[in-house]
């Protein structure tokens, strides 16, 4: 392990070798991806899930709302734990989790038991986000952070184009769910080929020799909980939630409801609305990839509310064609439009990041991510209530209210882009 210093005292600047860094890359790639992957399952059979179960969108709207409160608890359990015993082991046991409860629904035989398995899998997911992310803040070079953090915003892509692929494919929609057990498999290699946070790791060890500075160590006798809650750290949480609601409320609404409005509503045969839906998965991979770039060299703040602030208008437009009836034929290359304004996700992960120490990092961006992530749920269910009664299209015209709040909530966020980060800061 090689250090460099980055000014005296506990300034230090643990390095990771370029391999190291892919790894760690990879693996919180493949835990997001795959999270993404169990996500937008349910979505893209709400149709035979529906039929099975006797239910409405309104009802079915209810499990992704309990799994986005899942992620909620399962992101600051996650985030609590990933700061305590390392964020490596941390990353294995939410991926265990959601993978294992998401297999399990192929057994579900009422609703009910389909309702609790989507919890315990949002416990499991909401706890990748953050633990993913911290890991990668920490490993990645400060000048490329934001790309990495959309080159693993990116890996939603191919996730997503796997879950159509499995939604079309599988004879039955209980059968594609059998298949996200399977990242349970990659735990093994995240195991055996990624190495523990080197600034996780050497926090560790400065607090069992007592070298820490004493306003750190002060901090570190502390409980996670009692830092986090603290003047430095609570107005960072709640921008932070409210920054989070409101961008998780954009694919929670228009996501979710989107390939039922194009088959529905639209009249789109299966082939063609999936198509419209690869499509605008792969703009958002490119957006994601650019944002992150971008805010390398622009700032986290500025490309975060360009792309939000564009999204807000789309999303303007295509409600007021909803509500008039005018023009629907139009809300399908919208949609690519907003998706591509969806960019500023690739942000979210490294900029949350860098606004906590290392002793908080997991834990506090969990907070602000996955509390939000977990009332924006509120989105889905109102969105199922309105799909209910006045149609998809302004189930998911209704993303620009989040649009708007994500915009206006970043402006006060602290940008931090290009920091260093040490064991102690």
């Amino acid at each position: 392990m090689s250090t460099g210093q980055a000014g005296s005292g506990s300034a230090v600047t643990l390095e990771y070798t370029p391999g190291e860094r892919r790894r760690i890359l990879g693996a919180a790639c493949l835990g997001w991806g795959m999270e993404y992957f169990d996500f937008m399952l349910p979505s893209l059979l709400a149709g035979p899930i529906m039929a099975e179960y006797g239910i409405t969108p309104a009802t079915f709207s209810l499990a992704i709302v309990v799994q986005l409160i899942g992620s909620a608890v399962g992101g600051v359990l996650f985030g609590w734990l990933g700061d305590r015993f390392g964020r490596r082991r941390t990353l294995i046991w939410s991926i265990l989790i959601y993978s294992i409860a998401t297999g399990l629904v192929f057994f579900a035989p009422n609703f009910t038991v389909f309702v609790v398995l989507r919890f315990l899998t949002g416990v499991g997911t909401g706890g990748e986000w953050a633990v993913g992310f911290a890991w990668l803040n920490e490993a990645w070079s400060p000048k490329r952070r934001g790309l990495g953090g959309g080159l693993v915003q990116s890996s939603l892509w191919p996730a997503y184009a796997l879950a159509i692929l499995a939604a079309q494919l599988v004879p039955d929609w209980r059968t594609a769910f059998l298949l996200g057990v399977l990242p349970a498999l990659a735990c093994v290699w995240v195991r055996i080929a990624t190495p523990e946070s080197k600034q996780w790791t050497e926090l560790q060890r400065r607090k069992a020799a007592g070298e820490l500075t004493p306003e750190v160590a002060a901090q570190v006798r502390r409980s996670g909980w009692a830092q986090l809650l603290s003047r430095d750290s609570l107005p960072i949480v709640a921008v932070g939630v409210v920054a989070a609601f409101g961008a998780q409320w954009v694919p929670y609404t228009a996501t979710t409801w989107m390939p039922s409005l194009l088959r529905e509503d639209l009249g789109y045969e299966s082939g063609s609305a999936s198509l419209v839906l690869y499509l605008a998965s792969a703009v958002s991979f490119v957006a994601f990839i650019l944002a992150g770039y971008l805010s390398d060299r622009l700032g986290r703040r500025s490309v975060f509310l360009t792309f939000s602030g564009l999204q807000a208008v789309t999303f303007a437009v295509m409600l007021g064609i909803a509500v008039t009836g005018s023009g629907m034929g139009n809300l399908a290359w919208l949609y690519l439009v907003s998706s591509f304004f969806l960019g500023y996700f690739g942000i979210f992960g490294v900029w949350f990041g860098e606004l906590f120490p290392t002793r908080l990092r997991s834990l506090g961006s969990a907070a602000a991510y996955n509390i939000g992530r977990g009332l924006s749920g509120l989105g889905t269910l109102i969105g199922g209530i309105i799909a209910t009664t006045e149609g998809y299209g302004i189930a998911v015209g209704i993303a620009v209210f989040g649009a708007v709040l994500v915009f206006g909530a970043a402006y006060f966020l602290r940008d931090r882009a290009g920091r260093v980060i040490t064991a102690e800061d």
